[in-house]
């Protein structure tokens, strides 16, 4: 083989190399919209904590095909907008050091503890699935425990006509999302010992019993 042809072979194969890399790699911004929930208020000055962790959160995957997802800027609209809506006030923090200075009457530190993606390849379609788990630590004004709450949601890319995955994981993901803030909105006064602390600030403690899930 000539030195030139040998040239043009590594070329090629470099090419090649860089296009398969490029074909399975997806990496977004989740980007979506988040509307308002239709609830009673209650009448408490929350402080949500979002920390560093929480606010650059990136999700990454290298099992099937590399994925890259920055859940971060998305996390901060749902949560602020979801504790905006079940509390008449809501400071969000960046640490939970902050909370002594501002009057709060509850304290909410969200972390993520796990999240999982499906894509079916052998369909040959952009259809993922997104399941999402979070930890809400809720506190007192004073800092002590009152709830370790558990929560999942789940999403799925709406329409099999996307062109691009990319498109078709930030439609699944931004659909989990919005189901977890669905589920915060039902479930967090359900919450056996958040209720308990709501009924004891003779708010609630009308509601009917539930188990928080």
């Amino acid at each position: 083989m000539t030195k030139l042809r040998a040239a043009r072979y590594s070329r090629l194969a470099l090419l090649l190399t860089s296009v398969l890399t490029g074909a399975c790699s997806t990496d977004i911004i989740v980007d979506g919209d988040y509307p308002s929930a239709l609830t009673r208020q209650l009448p408490h000055h929350v402080g949500l904590v979002l920390d560093d962790t929480f606010t650059h959160y990136t999700f990454e995957s290298s099992e099937e095909q590399d994925v890259t997802m920055a859940l971060g800027e998305s996390q901060i609209e749902l949560f602020n907008q979801i504790f905006g809506d079940i509390f008449q006030n809501s400071t969000t923090l960046s640490t939970i050091n902050q909370t002594s200075s501002k009057k709060v009457d509850l304290v909410v530190v969200p972390h993520v503890e796990e999240v999982q993606l499906a894509m079916p390849f052998e369909t040959q379609l952009n259809v993922f699935e997104v399941w999402l788990k979070y930890n809400l630590q809720v506190f007192d004004s004073e800092g002590e425990p009152i709830a370790d709450w558990l929560m999942t949601a789940y999403g799925k890319t709406q329409s099999r006509l996307l062109t691009s995955e990319e498109e078709a994981l930030n439609q699944a993901t931004t659909e989990a999302l919005r189901d977890a803030g669905v589920r915060l909105v039902v479930g967090f006064h359900k919450v056996p010992e958040i209720r308990d602390w709501l009924a004891s600030q003779q708010t609630f403690g009308a509601l009917p019993q539930g188990d928080g899930q």
